[in-house]
């Protein structure tokens, strides 16, 4: 397949919800706005820059520019305008580590793999961005030669590289919603400023994360960023997101990296983003239009182990629990105990997806998932 193409997963596989128009949209209020498009599976009909410049850049390589459009421990993120993937750089000496990007590849092409093989299985409807290629900063490739005249100068050192498949950030109806929503109160900005931070490049590229496990949180008021976005759970109850069934799924999520992949999710990352679907009938889409797809999608392996699961249960057990309340986990998994009800979301998920894909490895005599979350449940109290 070739790496233009976007890989399909289970949510490719559903009938999409009801469209929404960018246009009819922004006749409604911001909370509207919010409240009807942060929702998996909605599919918005955007008029969208990404899309005309993949157009445009086609015919015309001086448009085929490589930005940045995310920094991380490891390194830094790049789009290539005309394309539909992305490339992780990784930072100078950062290969040393046992963390490195190397080790990233590893564990998210495991991670990928097993949703490929279990994500319908299971119905999960998160989404994993398909991890293309690692090229070692020693291999004499084209694709140094291609990036070097266009890459950012402070960038421009050879390092590994991972090419992926990319994740389309929130359209610009919900990113504008979003700054009027939390920066466009009184005694905040005007609607200049917002404009301004609106058409800030950086803003352009908006995931939300999705924290299930902290009630509320910080919203930087200093420096307005949409990277990263915070969605604390009461913002998403305020937003009446579903968040009974984002639970239910990143439990899913979890169980299929931990019984599938044997990884053991250590600083691994929900947000809600996009991707283009097409529409059935229809062979093209006019020029700069495109339909969006609101999804959930998992990605940040950089901190993930492997784990033999020929170990004794017991130290299975503690390498999954052990990552789980460790690092950003905490942020994305349901609090057992100030939240119990969406934990029990999270706990059925999780049981489900991991009874199913222990019976199909013939592992169910080896593994229980009842225990598992129990012991689970106890060992986070000591951390939560």
């Amino acid at each position: 397949m070739s790496h233009h193409d976007l890989h399909p997963n289970t949510n490719e596989r559903e009938s999409p919800r009801q469209l929404r128009v960018e246009n009819d949209l922004e006749k409604v209020s911001n909370y509207a706005i919010l409240t009807q498009c942060l929702s998996l599976n909605l599919v918005i009909l955007t008029s969208s820059s990404f899309a005309r410049l993949i157009q445009e850049a086609r015919t015309r390589p001086e448009l085929q520019s490589i930005n940045e459009i995310g920094v991380g421990l490891q390194g830094a993120v790049f789009e290539q305008v005309g394309e539909r993937l992305v490339f992780k750089k990784e930072k100078p000496e950062n290969e040393n580590l046992p963390s490195n990007l190397q080790n990233e590849y590893q564990m998210h092409s495991a991670v990928s793999d097993a949703f490929q093989c279990y994500g319908a299985t299971t119905s999960c409807r998160v989404r994993v961005p398909r991890a293309y290629e690692f090229i070692s900063r020693a291999k004499e490739d084209q694709f140094w030669n291609d990036v070097f005249p266009t890459i950012p100068s402070a960038y421009q050192e050879y390092g590994d590289v991972v090419k992926m498949e990319r994740i389309l950030p929130l359209p610009k109806v919900v990113r504008k919603a979003l700054l009027a929503h939390f920066y466009g109160s009184p005694g905040q900005l005007d609607s200049t400023e917002l404009e301004r931070a609106l058409g800030n490049t950086k803003n352009k590229h908006c995931l939300a994360r999705v924290y299930l496990g902290q009630t509320t949180g910080p919203i930087a008021r200093d420096s307005i960023s949409l990277r990263n976005f915070p969605l604390y759970l009461n913002t998403m109850n305020d937003f009446v997101m579903d968040v009974k069934t984002l639970a239910k799924e990143v439990g899913k999520a979890y169980a299929i990296m931990h019984w599938s992949a044997c990884v053991n999710s250590d600083d691994v990352e929900f947000v809600l983003g996009t991707s283009i679907v097409q529409r059935q009938g229809s062979d093209a889409e006019p020029l700069g239009l495109q339909h969006r797809r609101v999804g959930l999608y998992l990605l940040d392996f950089g901190q993930c182990e492997k784990v033999d699961l020929w170990q004794e249960p017991d130290v299975v057990y503690q390498a999954f629990k052990g990552a789980m309340v460790t690092g950003d986990n905490r942020l994305f998994i349901p609090n057992c105990q100030s939240t119990p009800d969406l934990f029990a979301e999270f706990r059925s998920g999780y049981c489900e997806a991991g009874e199913l894909i222990l019976a199909e490895r013939k592992l169910e005599d080896r593994f229980d998932m009842e225990d598992f979350m129990r012991e689970y449940e106890e060992y986070a109290g000591d951390f939560l």
